[in-house]
């Protein structure tokens, strides 16, 4: 029996990998503290997307620079207006990065890159 790796009161380490199944799995804690401070607030989160590999980000097409690649984002799936609304609410009190997608928002902690930004996709 396999057992979870729990890393705080709502999230597992493993929600966090490379959906490749390579099992990159760097994830920040500073990004994971931030998203659980959210779904104390919100409610249930699911992640689509954490970590990446190389290849699962070429894959993806997500970007050459993406911070999925370094462990500092991850995406959330949210499928309607209202649960975007509400989302997008707790999540601009703890990051200041966001992108915003029809089918998920991204958040990350990425130092290196500009803060204070919302984009879409």
């Amino acid at each position: 029996m396999t057992v979870r790796e729990k890393l705080t009161e709502n999230f597992y380490k493993d929600e966090f990998e490379c959906n490749c199944g390579c099992g990159f799995n760097e994830i920040n804690l500073d990004l994971i503290n931030r998203i659980q401070r959210v779904r104390e607030e919100y409610g249930p989160i699911v992640i689509s997307s954490g970590c990446r590999c190389k290849n699962w980000n070429k894959e993806v097409d997500g970007s050459v620079d993406s911070s999925h690649l370094k462990g500092y984002a991850l995406d959330i799936l949210c499928g309607n207006s209202r649960d975007r609304y509400r989302l997008l609410l707790k999540l601009s009190l703890v990051f200041d990065r966001i992108g915003i997608h029809k089918d998920f928002i991204h958040v990350d902690t990425d130092g290196g890159k500009v803060s204070e930004v919302c984009w879409v996709y």
